[in-house]
């Protein structure tokens, strides 16, 4: 009797198990899921991680790999997400708070994954140029390319680390049989402590794997010792996920989400139901508690406060709030109430405390909290704000700014704007740094930037700066207008106002004793002579004399015998001496009129190359342009000139390393 109890409780246990699986299985849910799914192979986390750091520094992305390499402590990550946060909390403790809070969304956006894809590329190239390989079918993790051969274990890299050619040209256009190197690119990661012209290996592997960290020992230690030009470019091969650590393999199984796009649904459902909600069922709200904000007027009732007098009737509360949100009494809306009813949608939006889920829920349930929205007591400056900012915006369109800078929406992106905002809290931070405040960061970074990045400006009173003309003193100009006014005045468009003042600036930073620099001032000479209204200037350098200093840590090197001899092929530092010497005795136009003369003998000379500048140019066109203006012969004048270079710079030197 009791085995036959015991085998009927069995068999409705097992029925029981079998109808609660089906019905779970049948309970699927309504909702439509969409993703968009890149055409490549996901790449792991822990890669893109190293690549948005190296944004920030090359030297970074080193020091986050050594840190990765010489902790375990993805070892307790038991899903994917403790590794996301274990990855972000390791890359946020090398970059500055403003730029950490955007690397973890940067990373979950996955802005990364077409560099890692990028290598994946070369890391096929690579091993498609070695066919006859020593087992091409084999699974490698981990290689190093030499440009000549291919090293699969540290074993066999050790004996050419040992010896590495001498030797590595990479231009095609070179003789001799000397090996090619790897090509390198401008996004490739060079090992901090490599120096030029020596040998490159670059290393194709993953951190995580146990051959990337025998790899990068030896590729480092060699580097430091100036054998090699260590570059690693990161890659987990197909088939080596197994290889890697726990979180080294984390988003590289499946096919990378994209991030940023919309996608649009046009679903219609063809039945149609005829549905009596009027009634509400009690103890049902219409709405969530836990995401709808109770801080609001219903009616002359705020529930927040009603719940937190009686939390024991939230069910009853609710149940009453929807009925206000929903009833038909006086949902009649006369026509003076909707007057300022987009104010005081706005107005609810922006006071809500989750303005996002505010908006959604208003715009979802529209008709059951208009009445509501209309009883609101609208704030006069939200209505002021909105009218001007509606002044500004034409009807129908919007306006996306950043710190002041107006973007193009149409052209914008999810990740152009990341990068926008990447590079304002790189700025913010930079500004932190020099212990600005923080109010004056936030005026500094609304201002408007220029309109070429990496152009600087020069103080135009500065006493360096050699002016060729004075638009308000120099007699050329005396027939001009000196009334600003004229620059309301029509003109043609681009066409700079002709006014006796000094309103334009063209300062060129040149070095004379090059091509460039000597064709620059003959540009500068035609504009002026053509009565351009804009003060031309030059401020003169010598490319010798900067490189000189530093290579000497920043002092300028005591002159010997022998530096004596460098001083006088120092060009540059002889035109300017010439040039200086000549503007203070005959006069700025004669100055000018000098290094005109030293590029057309250099032009007519014709044994001297293109882009030669010889000595011989300087002392012809220093004769030719003194000679009408002096008595005494002006050959020896130059030969003091020269004298009184060399104990000029004597004496400055003596002065640095006395200082």
């Amino acid at each position: 009797m009791g085995t036959n109890l015991r085998s009927v409780i069995y068999v409705f246990l097992l029925l029981f198990v079998v109808v609660f699986t089906v019905n779970a299985q049948n309970r699927r849910p309504k909702n439509v899921q969409v993703a968009v799914k890149a055409k490549w192979q996901g790449t792991p986390l822990l890669l893109e991680a190293g690549e948005l750091i190296s944004k920030e520094s090359k030297q970074l992305f080193w020091e986050f790999n050594e840190a990765w390499l010489g902790s375990d402590g993805d070892s307790d990550c038991k899903s994917a997400r403790d590794c996301l946060l274990k990855i972000s909390t390791q890359a946020s403790a090398l970059l500055a708070k403003p730029v950490a809070s955007l690397f973890q969304f940067s990373l979950t956006l996955r802005s990364a994954s077409p560099r890692v894809v990028l290598y994946r590329q070369l890391a096929d190239e690579s091993l498609s140029s070695f066919p006859h390989g020593d087992d091409p079918s084999a699974s490698h993790c981990c290689w190093v390319d030499t440009g000549s051969s291919l090293f699969y274990d540290v074993a066999d890299l050790l004996p050419w680390l040992a010896s590495p050619p001498t030797c590595i040209s990479l231009d095609a256009s070179a003789g001799g049989d000397a090996a090619q190197g790897p090509e390198l690119f401008d996004f490739d990661h060079v090992h901090f402590d490599s120096k030029a012209g020596t040998p490159v290996a670059v290393l194709y592997g993953a951190v995580g794997t146990g051959c990337f960290r025998e790899f990068h020992l030896s590729l480092a230690q060699a580097a430091k010792e100036g054998k090699v030009t260590y570059v690693v470019r990161p890659v987990l091969p197909s088939g080596c996920e197994s290889k890697t650590r726990s979180c080294g393999a984390i988003g590289a199984r499946d096919n990378v989400s994209l991030a940023g796009y919309g996608v649009e649904l046009a679903l219609k459902n063809m039945e149609y139901k005829a549905m009596d909600d009027s009634a509400i069922k009690k103890g049902i709200t219409l709405e969530d508690p836990r995401t709808e904000d109770l801080s609001q007027d219903v009616r002359g009732f705020i529930f927040s406060k009603i719940l937190d007098r009686k939390p024991e009737l939230r069910s009853e509360v609710m149940a009453f709030r929807d009925y206000l949100l929903s009833s038909t009494v006086s949902d009649t809306l006369d026509v003076w109430e909707l007057k300022d009813l987009g104010h005081q949608t706005a107005q609810r939006i922006v006071h809500a405390s989750d303005p996002l889920q505010s908006m959604q829920e208003i715009n979802q349930n529209f008709p059951s909290v208009v009445s509501s929205l209309s009883r609101m007591k609208l704030n006069e400056s939200i209505k002021e704000e909105i009218l001007s900012n509606q002044r500004m915006v034409p009807p129908g369109k919007a306006l996306l700014a950043l710190n002041g800078a107006l973007l193009n929406i149409e052209d914008m992106d999810l990740y152009m704007l990341m990068d926008l905002a990447h590079q304002e809290l790189s700025l913010a931070n930079q500004f932190s740094k020099l212990k600005i405040p923080d109010g004056a960061i936030r005026k500094l970074l609304l201002t408007t930037p220029l309109p070429e990045p990496d152009s600087y400006r020069v103080d135009f009173r500065s006493e360096h700066v050699n002016y060729l003309n004075n638009l308000e003193e120099d007699d050329m100009y005396k027939r001009w207008r000196s009334n600003l006014n004229e620059i309301l005045m029509p003109a043609f468009p681009g066409q700079l106002r002709y006014i006796r003042k000094n309103l334009f600036h063209a300062v060129y930073v040149i070095d004379p004793a090059t091509v460039c620099g000597l064709e620059s001032i003959d540009t500068l000479r035609s504009l002026y002579e053509n009565q351009v209204p804009v003060r031309f200037g030059v401020i003169l350098y010598s490319t010798q004399l900067i490189k000189n200093i530093e290579d000497n840590g920043g002092q300028i090197q005591s002159y010997d015998a022998e530096t004596n001899a460098q001083v006088k092929e120092d060009i540059s530092t002889m035109i300017i001496r010439l040039f200086l010497y000549i503007k203070e005795h005959h006069g700025i136009q004669t100055a000018f009129q000098f290094l005109g003369n030293v590029n057309r003998l250099r032009t007519e000379s014709a044994d001297s190359s293109e882009e030669d500048i010889e000595q011989q140019h300087v002392d012809g066109a220093f004769v030719e342009t003194i000679l009408p203006k002096v008595k005494s012969p002006p050959q020896e004048i130059l030969l003091k000139l020269q004298h009184i270079v060399r104990v000029h710079i004597q004496r400055i030197a003596l002065l640095y390393n006395f200082i």
